[in-house]
Parts: C-alpha cells; structure tokens; sequence
C-alpha cells in the first residue's frame, strides 16, 4: 500500500509519551497517523485534512475530549467523524453517555490493550472506506478482497461531505 492509498487517523492526547504509544500500536495498520497535542491542536488539523477516525483523550488542559467532540461534531464536514474517547480515568455509565451524546462512538480505557484499540480503529478504517468511495479506497479495498468493485456512478451527489473525494 502507498502513501496514496492510505486513509489519516488523528490521534489527539496532551501527552506525549501516549502520542507515542498510540503510534506504536497503530502503525501495523499502514495508515497516515497525524498527531495533536490539544483540542485546538486537532480543530485545526481536521479544517487541514480529512480524517477517517479521531482517537482523543478525554481529559486535556483548556479543552477537554468532550468539547472537542462537541465542537468536531457541530461542523457539518465532520459531523459523521467516528471519535474513540481514550480515557485513563474510572469512566461512569453518565461519563460514557456524556461522551456518546458529544459523538464518541466508543471508549478505551488506559492501560491502552494494542490489539483492542488496534481491532477499533482497523474497522472504523474499512467502514470509511466502504462509505466514501474515492479512488485510493477502491484501490485498498479492491486488493483486500481480490475484485475490483464497481461503485455508483452517483457517490458524488450521495454525500456533500465526500463530493470532491468520489471520482
């Protein structure tokens, strides 16, 4: 797989030693692993690039993982942008319901199991690729199942938030 084809993932954590672990476990996926150290730090590489999965710490200086999300959700280019909530603390059922309703579609505890965060973020990698049809997924998921599929001819007006990828 080249860098073409490859899908960014944005890891956000205010700590940079997680950064690096997060970056460790994920790198067998062969992806573009794009590092924040903030909320505002992601904001702006998210209006930069798009992004198939966000993986950000809950709890940060200044902006918290659940503003962040907030804030990642209420623009309409991202509003579908799958965020795995990353947090060391003890987590409640109202914490996790606080972090669904600001659009975390998942949660992982620190320590971090590689292979559990690896198997999340692997699949939120193919369902983007199987949503937004461009022209380095076909390609990924065309040599991953050993047949070229044929996609709609209309994926460009299906969705405005992938218009300009869908060719």
């Amino acid at each position: 797989m080249g860098v073409n084809d490859r899908v960014n993932i944005l890891l956000v954590d205010d700590q940079p030693a997680r950064l690096l672990t997060y970056q460790s476990i994920l790198s067998d996926l062969g992806q573009n692993l794009v590092l924040a150290h903030s909320g505002t730090d992601a904001l702006d590489k998210l209006l930069r690039e798009e992004f198939a999965v966000v993986l950000l710490d809950v709890s940060m200086p200044e902006m918290d993982g659940f503003e962040a999300a907030q804030l990642i959700h209420a623009h309409p280019r991202f509003e579908k942008t799958p965020i795995i909530f990353v947090t060391g603390i003890h987590v409640s059922e109202l914490d996790r319901l606080r972090g669904y309703k600001a659009g975390a579609v998942d949660y992982v505890s620190i320590p971090v199991v590689p292979e559990i965060l690896r198997s999340k973020v692997a699949v939120l990698v193919e369902l983007y690729c199987k949503r937004a049809p461009s022209r380095h997924c076909r390609r990924r998921i065309a040599t991953r199942t050993s047949f070229s599929p044929c996609w709609p001819t209309s994926c460009a007006i299906r969705s405005h938030r992938f218009r300009t990828r869908c060719s």
